[in-house]
């Protein structure tokens, strides 16, 4: 059998093209296994893995049109919402029944026809707006700090800047020639701040507001596995440095600030007063 290549339309973001690509060779994989008639014991696995992936991968996308402000962001979450409860229900049937090879196969080529059916039809959305608003700048900083990013409460400000020059620091190194050795030092050296970043938030929180903190700590928690997620994959070469960066860590970063952040400081009153921030 000839190997799987996928078709992959672009959506106007690298990562999300490099992990749409990523998820058609896993099912071409499985429907190569179905093909060569590899036992259910062997393929059920592979579906396991399948839904992992692709449940990582639409977390990712979802931040990332969270951190654009695509307007239907909430609606493009509820259709990965849909389909991951599709495929789940169909991965689960597999693992629990004694299902034939004809089935498995069959199954195989459902996910593919799903996902495809999903970017075609919904991905294609908000194309238009990564490719024109949020295109890589040719050059220069990928954040500028501008005041639309303060929360207001001055050390959390002061770590934020930091995060986001280690974030132009990450892009003017793998704009360069460097050594990959240096490349994950530096993801190394950002992990450590976002980790201690993460601490005086939850502390700061714990102390003003005990319930808020809990659910504040919680997407700490997911979102540490998200940027641990893409590190890995700039560690196994499945995603360049420079894509990785460009167009997963600078909205991974705009997010926390933007959307988990600054709306919460600001509603707490621990910043200064939203006229400030207008």
């Amino acid at each position: 059998m000839a190997p799987f290549a996928p078709m992959v339309a672009e959506t106007g973001n690298g990562f999300i093209d490099i992990t749409h690509a990523a998820l058609l060779r896993h099912i071409g994989d499985i429907r190569e296994q179905c093909a060569d008639g590899a036992p259910r014991e062997a393929v059920v696995p592979s579906f396991d893995a399948f839904v992992g992936e692709m449940t990582v991968h639409f977390g990712h996308e979802e931040l990332i049109l969270r951190a654009v402000g695509y307007d239907h962001w909430e609606e493009h979450a509820e259709q990965h919402r849909a389909l991951g409860r599709q495929i789940g229900r169909l991965v689960d049937y597999l693992r629990e029944c004694d299902v034939s090879h004809d089935f498995l196969c069959t199954v195989a080529g459902t996910l593919d026809a799903a996902l495809n059916q999903h970017e075609i039809k919904h991905d294609g959305a908000y194309a238009s707006l990564l490719r024109t608003q949020f295109a890589p700048p040719p050059e220069g900083e990928l954040i500028t700090w501008a005041i639309g990013f303060e929360t207001g409460v001055e050390p959390i400000d002061a770590q934020h800047r930091e995060l986001a020059e280690l974030v132009n620091e990450l892009h003017r190194l793998a704009g360069g020639v460097h050594a990959k050795a240096d490349a994950l030092a530096l993801l190394e050296r950002m992990h450590l701040h976002v980790r201690a970043h993460f601490e005086v938030e939850e502390r700061l929180l714990r102390a003003a507001s005990p319930t808020r903190c809990l659910s504040h700590a919680a997407s700490h928690k997911l979102m540490e596995s998200q940027f641990l997620a893409v590190r890995d994959q700039v560690v196994a070469d499945v995603v360049d440095l420079e894509v990785a960066v460009r167009d997963f860590l600078r909205f991974w970063l705009m997010d926390h600030i933007l959307v988990c952040d600054r709306p919460h400081f600001l509603l707490m009153g621990l910043g200064r007063p939203m006229e400030y921030m207008a």
